[in-house]
C-alpha cells in the first residue's frame, strides 16, 4: 500500500534505490546513520508521487498495528525531533507492536486560508481512511509547537474520526509561547486539539502544568524522549586530558543562546588561549550564522570558533568524541535531545533552566544549571571544569548513569507499551 499522505511527505525520490543487506535495510539516502533502521524493522514502501518513507516491523501479523507519524528529516537536516522518533522506533516497542513509522515532513509552503482549511479536510478524511483501511490499533503523533501542529492536529482527528485512539506527543520548546501570542480563535482551537486527543503526551513534568494551564481537561501523560545509550555510551571513552574543546550541538538560531556563549568564551580567551568551541548545527534562521562570525571577530575570538556544519551520523558521532563539554544556553527549550546524546557519552553538560532541563540534569551533581542569558554565569562553569579534569570526569560519569537508568530508549518504551495498552483496553470498554 503506498505511504499516507503524499502532500506532507518530504520528496525522497532516490529512496527506491535503498535494499536490504544482512537483514537490514540500507537506507542511509534517507535515514540519518546514527539511527540506522534496528533489526525488526523490514519492510519499506514509497509512495509514487513525492516518494514518502513507510516502515512497518518483521512478524507484523502477529502485533496489534500502531501508526507512528512524525517529520522525520533528511540526514542533512539536523533535528532533535527526528532522532527522538527513530530511537523510539528502534526501541523494544516493536517486539510488542507492528510500528509503522510515516514520515510527515515536508517542505514548508505559503497557503491562504481557504487553502488551509481544504487542506486539513482533505488530510482528516484521508487519514480516517487509511487508519481504518490498514486495522491500526492506534495512532502515535509526534508534533512541534506551530509548525506541524495545524498538520498533526488534521491527523489526530483523523484518526478519531475511524474510531481509534489517537496519541499526540507535543516536542518543540516554545508551545506555551505559541498559544500566549494566539489571537482569539486559534487560542480555542488549541484547546480543542488538546481536549480531543486521547492522550496528551509531555516530555517533562514542567510541560504538563503548563499543558494543563492551557486546557485543564486534557487527558496528558509524561513520557520522556529517548536516545540509544548504548550507541553513546562507547562515543563516552575519551581519555584523561584539559577540558578545552566546548562542543555546541544546535541549529543556528537566536533563541539557542550561540551569542551568550560568544560572550562567555570572549571572558575566558585571554587566560585559555586553547579553548575552542565548536558549533555544530544547520543555519535555520538564515543570516545567524554569519552574524556569529561578525560578532567572534569583534570580540578577538574567530580563531577560537570552530564551525563544523550540520552533522549526523559518523560526524556527530565524531564531534561528540572529539568534545570535552557540551553546552546549551538557550533562552527556550523543550527536552533537548542533544543534552540526553551528550549526557549518554559521559560529556559534562553545561545548560540553562528553561524547559525540562532543569529536570534532566541535577546541578552539580550530573551537570551544571544557569539562568538563561548569564553568559557570566557559563563562563564560571566552564572555568571550573578547565581547572578540574576529576570534577569533569565525575560529572560526565553520573551524567552517563543517568541517561541509562532514565532515557535509554528500551527504559521509554515500557512506558509507551503500557499507555497503549491502557488505551486500547479503554477503547475495547468503551465501545462494549
Amino acid at each position: 500500500m503506498q505511504t499516507l499522505f503524499h502532500l506532507i511527505i518530504h520528496p525522497f525520490r532516490n529512496a527506491r534505490d535503498a535494499t536490504t543487506k544482512n537483514g537490514r535495510l540500507n537506507l542511509n539516502l534517507i535515514l540519518s546513520k546514527d539511527h540506522a533502521i534496528p533489526k525488526g524493522i523490514k519492510r519499506v514502501s514509497f509512495g509514487s508521487e513525492l516518494g514518502g518513507v513507510h516502515l512497518s516491523s518483521n512478524r507484523a501479523a502477529a502485533r496489534p498495528k500502531v501508526l507512528v507519524f512524525g517529520p522525520l528529516q533528511p540526514p542533512e537536516v539536523a533535528c532533535g525531533i527526528s532522532s527522538a522518533v527513530r530511537a523510539f522506533a528502534g526501541s523494544q516497542v516493536r517486539n510488542f507492536y507492528n510500528i509503522e513509522l510515516i514520515s510527515t515532513f515536508r517542505p514548508q509552503r505559503e497557503r491562504n486560508l481557504l487553502q488551509r482549511i481544504a487542506f486539513g479536510m482533505w488530510l482528516t478524511i484521508k487519514t480516517a481512511f487509511r487508519v481504518a483501511s490498514s486495522g491500526a490499533a492506534l495512532a502515535d503523533i509526534h508534533t512541534v509547537s506551530d509548525r506541524n501542529l495545524l498538520s498533526h492536529a488534521a491527523i489526530m482527528f483523523g484518526t478519531r474520526l475511524a474510531g481509534r485512539p489517537a496519541m499526540l506527543r507535543i516536542h518543540g520548546g516554545d508551545f506555551h509561547q505559541v498559544f500566549e501570542k494566539a489571537g482569539g480563535f486559534n487560542r480555542m482551537l488549541i484547546r480543542l486539539i488538546l481536549r480531543s486527543a486521547t492522550r496528551v503526551i509531555v516530555l517533562s513534568e514542567w510541560w504538563r502544568s503548563r499543558i494543563a494551564a492551557i486546557e485543564p481537561r486534557t487527558a496528558i501523560e509524561v513520557i520522556p524522549n529517548s536516545v540509544d545509550c548504548q550507541a553513546f555510551k562507547r562515543l563516552g571513552s575519551r581519555p584523561y586530558r584539559k577540558c578545552r574543546r566546548i562542543l555546541f550541538l544546535a541549529n543556528f538560531c537566536e533563541r539557542k543562546g550561540h551569542f551568550d556563549a560568544l560572550d562567555a568564551i570572549s571572558k575566558l580567551a585571554a587566560n585559555y588561549s586553547d579553548i575552542v568551541l565548536a558549533l555544530a548545527g544547520e543555519d535555520r534562521d538564515y543570516g545567524t550564522r554569519k552574524r556569529i562570525e561578525c560578532e567572534a571577530e569583534r570580540l578577538g575570538i574567530q580563531h577560537q570558533i570552530e564551525f563544523l556544519g550540520t552533522v549526523s551520523g559518523e560526524s556527530k558521532d565524531q564531534a561528540i568524541r572529539d568534545a570535552d563539554i557540551l553546552i546549551l544556553p538557550s533562552h527556550t527549550e523543550n527536552m533537548p535531545v542533544s543534552i540526553m546524546e551528550g549526557m549518554a557519552a559521559a560529556l559534562p553538560v553545561i545548560a540553562t533552566r528553561v524547559g525540562a532541563v532543569s529536570e534532566m540534569i541535577e546541578d552539580g551533581e550530573t551537570g551544571f544549571l544557569i539562568e538563561s542569558r548569564d553568559s557570566d554565569a557559563l563562563a564560571q562553569c566552564l572555568e571550573r571544569l578547565f581547572c578540574d579534569i576529576n570534577l569533569a570526569h565525575q560529572i560526565g560519569q553520573n551524567a552517563q548513569r543517568h541517561a541509562r537508568a532514565t532515557w535509554d530508549a528500551n527504559v521509554v518504551a515500557e512506558h509507551s507499551i503500557a499507555l497503549y495498552v491502557r488505551v486500547t483496553a479503554e477503547g475495547i470498554s468503551h465501545a462494549a
